[in-house]
């Protein structure tokens, strides 16, 4: 149990959501900067270039190549939200699937 956690928070962080298993299906990676990138829309001719400085940065382990990418993709997310757009989807789609059984 972690410190200054009562027991029910600690076996709620074990729950996971349906929501939250939906999003982890979509886009399954563990950490939180590749799901950014996943939820990032690109165009199809940057797609060699984005590759390459992904190679390089991680190849020589470049934190300023990595914050580059990530403000890159926090940005171009504002920009067109399409990656967003699909999670929201995913969650409203499951509210309302929940909300028509409680009617029932």
């Amino acid at each position: 149990m972690a410190k200054g956690q009562g027991i029910f928070e600690t076996m709620r962080a074990g729950v996971r959501s349906e929501d939250e298993v939906a999003l982890e299906y979509m886009f399954p990676a563990k950490e939180p900067f590749k799901r950014l990138q996943m939820m990032s829309r690109h165009q199809y001719r940057a797609q060699v270039s984005l590759s390459v400085m992904g190679l390089f940065r991680r190849m020589y382990k470049s934190k300023v190549l990595s914050l580059f990418q990530e403000e890159m993709n926090i940005n171009k997310i504002a920009l067109d939200g399409l990656g967003r757009v699909e999670a929201a989807e995913i969650i409203a789609a499951k509210r309302i699937a929940r909300e028509s059984k409680e009617e029932d």
